[in-house]
């Protein structure tokens, strides 16, 4: 894990919260993942939380702009689980309070060091829409 703790993640969803606002408020980390489908991160850039994706269908860019809204964000990405249900599986929203703090701490443990090059990612991005914003030359 690259953002230790002194003693152990939170015991609580809040304190999980807060830890993550914190960490990522930082500009030190950020959560990022990626697949053959494409490539996204989390992150605090330039004082505002943006969600930054590239792949197969697109490229998109998803501006966060308060607290509240990044750990909903967060949130709703983690709220199903898989359950098994006549010989099958099917998805369950219903998440215990426990399962919910093991989500949160998952997602603290997937925190990552903010790099130079995730850096670059993301203003790559930002500047490929700022481009398509631009007037056309000549107009």
């Amino acid at each position: 894990m690259n953002n230790a703790y002194s003693a152990g993640p939170p015991a609580t969803v809040a304190g999980c919260r807060q830890q993550m606002l914190a960490q990522l408020k930082s500009g030190q980390y950020a959560l990022s993942s990626s697949d053959k489908e494409g490539y996204r991160t989390l992150c605090y850039y330039r004082q505002t939380f943006l969600y930054v994706t590239t792949g197969d269908e697109g490229t998109g860019v998803l501006r966060l702009p308060s607290d509240e809204t990044l750990l909903h964000h967060v949130q709703s990405r983690n709220n199903s689980k898989l359950v098994p249900e006549n010989g099958g599986f099917r998805w369950s929203y219903d998440l215990t309070e426990a399962e919910w703090l093991e989500r949160w701490q998952q997602n603290l443990a997937r925190l990552s060091p903010f790099t130079e090059a995730s850096r670059q990612f993301v203003a790559r991005v930002l500047a490929e829409f700022v481009a398509l914003a631009a007037p056309p030359p000549g107009s």
